[in-house]
């Protein structure tokens, strides 16, 4: 969005609004602060945001209320919990148990590699994917791999009580669909901040 278009927002705010004294007004300085926290938006998505609002909300949206709302209008189709689960079943089933081997496909060992710390000498082991699971990642949507992963993928196929797995793989998609909704709602905040702050917004992110 432009300053000219925040300004048009200000208007339209003010007339669904009456009663709301900030944003009849409005300073230069709150023109500006709204233009540079909303200028990934689209103008016409910061205005359906504002018209959601009148239909939820007696108080005018916050500058995180548009953006939440403006970027679930662009946002890709998310699978529910229940779909992604469906899927990451199947997988399982299909390709935890029994041994898929194509032509030319060996199952690669271990890889080890040695560091020695004053004197003592460590090993490091690098387990390889099994063909099982290469197959698996292959047929399944990458952010439903990463849930599996992030589980473990082999301990998942071995364990004998479903129920469990699939309440700890509800738990991480709930996570991940909290994280997912903050990067769109986000935006460039984290750009601007960095711009603010300088090295200081590296610090912070180290913490």
């Amino acid at each position: 969005m432009t300053k000219s278009e925040t300004v048009q927002l200000f208007v339209i705010i003010k007339s669904l609004f009456p009663r709301d004294e900030a944003f009849r007004n409005a300073t230069p300085d709150m023109v500006s602060a709204w233009t540079e926290m909303l200028a990934d938006i689209p103008f016409d998505h910061a205005k359906a945001a504002v018209k959601a609002a009148v239909a939820t909300s007696p108080f005018p949206p916050s500058i995180s209320e548009i953006r939440d709302y403006a970027t679930r209008l662009t946002a890709p189709k998310r699978l529910t919990a229940d779909e992604a689960w469906g899927i990451a079943q199947d997988v399982i089933r299909n390709y935890g148990t029994r041994t898929v081997l194509k032509e030319g496909c060996e199952e690669k060992p271990p890889e080890y590699s040695d560091a020695t710390v004053d004197v003592i000498t460590y090993r490091c082991v690098k387990r390889q994917p099994s063909v099982r699971e290469y197959e698996a990642k292959r047929h399944c949507p990458p952010e439903v791999w990463e849930m599996l992963e992030r589980l473990g993928y082999a301990d998942c196929v071995r364990s004998d009580n479903p129920d469990v797995v699939r309440g700890q793989f509800m738990k991480y998609w709930a996570g991940h669909d909290a994280e997912k909704k903050e990067e769109r709602v986000l935006g460039i905040v984290p750009e601007i901040l960095k711009a603010i702050t300088g090295d200081n917004w590296l610090l912070l992110e180290g913490e």
